[in-house]
């Protein structure tokens, strides 16, 4: 994303905190292909990931005022939306166990490369970090974030105790936290 397609964002925003109805059906025209595609990899189903993306858009529209362009970017606090929506679904409607392949792709979402929009240089920091995880903490994240499982559904998943993935995610925060210099 562009400096100036954040400031158009930004501006958009601003503009739907004010109720202005066709700020929204602009910013859905230009922003709702990425937010889908992010809901759609969470959910891998499309007639949910439909139902997630208007499920966000009424979410954006809601609560528009409260968005802070001095606190993240547009396309930041949009995505976050959009993910959290997704996981919400997924938790309220798909609350299983990952299989094996699950897992992997969870894990395999990790690793993939940065899309052209991640290249903020935090997003790098991140991704290598991320890098440098063991595998049972890269996939315990990997299943919390992709997948919304909570921890005792990713214990379930990895066939392990509740109390060894609190650990592994406690410590992959920890070691992400000092990655990156928090």
């Amino acid at each position: 994303m562009t400096i100036n397609s954040a400031h158009i964002h930004a501006g958009l925003m601003s503009q739907i905190a004010c109720g202005d109805k066709q700020a929204l059906e602009l910013l859905y025209k230009t922003i709702s292909p990425r937010l889908f595609g992010i809901i759609l990899r969470i959910v891998r189903r499309r007639d949910w990931a439909e139902e997630i993306l208007h499920d966000t858009f009424i979410h954006i529209w809601q609560s528009a005022l409260y968005y802070d362009d001095k606190r993240s970017e547009p396309q930041i606090w949009l995505n976050h939306i959009a993910r959290n929506r997704a996981i919400d679904y997924l938790r309220k409607h798909d609350n299983r166990c990952c299989s094996v392949e699950e897992i992997s792709e969870a894990e395999d979402m990790l690793r993939a490369p940065l899309a052209e929009d991640d290249f903020h240089p935090e997003a790098k920091k991140l991704h290598h970090c991320m890098e440098h995880l063991p595998a049972e903490q890269r996939q315990s994240i990997a299943l919390a974030y992709y997948r919304g499982l909570s921890q005792t559904e990713i214990a379930l998943s990895l066939n392990q105790p509740e109390g060894t993935v609190k650990s592994w995610i406690r410590r992959a925060l920890i070691h992400l936290r000092e990655c990156i210099g928090l």
